[in-house]
């Protein structure tokens, strides 16, 4: 993928609506859950849920810091 895909990606994400997010990560979820399914040793499918538990992780480190 080139920088000028990853720059379309990025302009996409940013004009989505707040339950389209959701519904993009919902997705997402979905799509590498069945490749686990599908296949144990999926080293990309296994990438995607640490990234994400690392991203949630992050994000709920920085919400309790701001309260």
């Amino acid at each position: 993928m080139g920088d000028d895909q990853l720059l379309d990606l990025w302009e996409l994400l940013g004009s989505i609506e707040e339950d389209q997010a959701y519904q993009v990560l919902t997705h997402l979820f979905v799509r590498f859950e069945d490749r686990c399914k599908n296949d144990p040793a999926d080293a990309p499918a296994a990438l995607f849920f640490e990234q994400l538990a690392l991203v949630i992780a992050q994000v709920q480190s920085c919400n309790v810091n701001r309260r």
